[in-house]
């Protein structure tokens, strides 16, 4: 059999077209190797922003030069648990609030592309902090397309583990639900994903349905249930239980994709906000100086010619001349007394 190739570069022409990308493989295949790759292609692009979401530091460890912000357990807490709500980035009326606003605007437009390194414990407010970052930039685009703007920007929003975010049996149904509003429009307003899982089930039917497939080597349930039935017309349907590591299928065309080993481009460096400098003062030439030392000197002398109130020499003295002012006040004493 003839095997059909498609390059990394038009991979990503496909997926900017079509709207979205999800790669599905068991652990070890090279999922996170193939974002990488794909990730750089697509930072290549001009006018393209891209935005990592990892919970697990290895993006910030083995990526090419790149800003991470480390997100930490504690910047996403319960709302009804808040008292100041006034630094929020994003506040939701029954679940959580994103703290820190101001640094997490700083760096998202400060910089190009950028990861997001999740320190955060528990799923529901993980998905709750990526819905935010999303949230923030399909409104921007949405405004910028009601209000005719000329300017675009894309945006490709990279999600490891992305069963954690895009499923409502492990989050709650109302973030959820918001989300799958925004993935089902995102490309009308150049918002793009790239996901990745190692089971094609864990993801929610209303996601994976509208997304392009790379598919390695699965787990045979996963095969038996739902990717066997998915590749019934493909001539990988069997060969892709035995795909090499960083070997991919991509259904669209029925065409093989076989990523390199990822090779970096200088390291990632963790993002901090930097405090305003304090303006230094202007360096004064010879000609500025001169002028107010003569000045200056000028009324040293006035002030020195001008006459001083005359001090008490010591306490009993300064005592005498309040004495006198008291008896000049009361008058001269009669020649009797």
């Amino acid at each position: 059999m003839q095997q059909k190739t498609i390059e990394i570069k038009s991979l990503v022409e496909e997926t900017l077209k079509f709207g979205d990308l999800l790669l599905i493989a068991n652990k070890g295949i090279g999922k996170t190797n193939s974002l990488m790759v794909l990730a750089e292609e697509f930072r290549k692009l001009e006018n393209t922003k891209v935005i990592i979401f990892e919970d697990f530091p290895k993006w910030c460890l083995e990526f090419s030069e790149i800003p991470f912000f480390v997100v930490l357990d504690s910047d996403v807490t319960e709302t009804k648990k808040e008292t100041n709500l006034e630094n929020a980035f994003l506040v939701h009326e029954t679940d959580f609030s994103v703290k820190r606003k101001d640094e997490i605007l700083t760096f998202l437009e400060s910089n190009k592309d950028c990861v997001f390194t999740m320190e955060i414990q528990d799923i529901d407010r993980t998905a709750f902090f990526i819905y935010a970052i999303v949230q923030y930039y399909y409104r921007k685009h949405y405004l910028r397309k009601f209000k005719g703007y000329s300017k675009k920007e894309r945006i490709v929003f990279v999600v490891e583990e992305s069963q954690n975010v895009f499923d409502s049996s492990t989050i709650s149904k109302k973030v959820f639900n918001r989300l799958r509003k925004i993935f089902s429009v995102a490309r009308n307003l150049d918002l793009h994903f790239v996901l990745c899982s190692q089971r094609l089930q864990d993801l929610n039917t209303k996601i994976r349905a509208r997304t392009r497939l790379l598919i390695g080597q699965v787990s045979l349930d996963d095969f038996e249930l739902k990717i066997n039935r998915l590749l019934r017309q493909s001539h990988y349907q069997k060969e892709i239980l035995n795909f090499e590591i960083g070997e991919f299928l991509y259904t669209s065309t029925d065409q093989k994709v076989k990523f390199p080993k990822f090779e970096p481009n200088g390291k990632p460096y963790e993002w901090k906000k930097k405090e305003p400098e304090k303006p230094k003062p202007k360096k004064k030439n010879a000609f500025v100086r001169l002028i107010e030392w003569v000045f200056s000197s000028h009324f040293y002398d006035l002030k020195r010619n001008e006459p001083q109130p005359k001090e008490p020499e010591d306490e009993d003295e300064q005592l005498e001349e309040e004495d006198e002012e008291t008896l000049g006040l009361l008058g001269e004493p009669d020649e009797d007394w």
